[in-house]
């Protein structure tokens, strides 16, 4: 039985990832000399970790790293607010608040950024829960969702638009729903063991109780 509902921000709630990846790809073929695809296909395939985290990982032990991060960050400061949701986020959050079920917030995105785009957008949740250094999106949001709301992992469902997002939300046993997107439903096959996808989050209204019924 799912009780809480747990949304991935960029790509999956709010309408960021076009934008965000753009400053990425600049920043990686200014300071890493790659061609703009190879940066781009780079840069998708750590999505949905930490970007600190996604460039330790691309270009391990770079003297660039720590500039390209903080250019960043700063960038995505300037320019995340004023970027939309997708059409259909508070519709949807609302009306599984308003059916008895929890809606958190999990996200690479630091909190106080999520906390104020959302607070901006007038998107209202049950919990917000963003990135710091040793509590991040995967098993340690997950274990806390579960202690907070008195859950197990069979009560709660992870919706992400990337292959990271589902391997985190797997390897805590937490249901996995694709939201397809920056990745086909091909791409994710390839990982999901659930192979349950939506391309727009109002979707989930009627999946979710679907699952419930089974």
């Amino acid at each position: 039985m799912i009780k809480l509902i747990a949304l991935d921000f960029d790509g999956t709630t709010a309408d960021t990832m076009p934008t965000l990846e753009k400053y990425a790809v600049e920043l990686i073929v200014r300071y890493y000399a790659l061609e703009e695809g190879d940066a781009r296909t780079q840069y998708r395939s750590t999505t949905g970790l930490p970007f600190i985290q996604q460039i330790g990982m691309l270009f391990p032990g770079n003297d660039n790293n720590i500039t390209v991060v903080e250019q960043y960050e700063q960038k995505k400061l300037e320019g995340i607010f004023d970027l939309p949701l997708f059409k259909d986020s508070i519709e949807t959050i609302t009306y599984f608040r308003a059916n008895n079920y929890k809606v958190a917030i999990s996200s690479s995105s630091t909190q106080p950024i999520i906390e104020k785009y959302c607070s901006l957008k007038g998107l209202e949740v049950d919990g917000i829960l963003g990135y710091r250094k040793g509590f991040e999106k995967g098993k340690d949001h997950f274990d806390y969702l579960m202690r907070e709301f008195d859950l197990s992992s069979k009560e709660i469902v992870y919706i992400g638009d990337s292959l990271k997002d589902c391997e985190r939300a797997q390897n805590s046993d937490i249901l996995f729903i694709g939201r397809i997107g920056m990745f086909s439903r091909e791409q994710f096959d390839e990982l999901s063991k659930s192979h349950l996808y939506i391309h727009e989050l109002a979707e989930l209204k009627e999946l979710i109780p679907t699952l419930n019924q089974e």
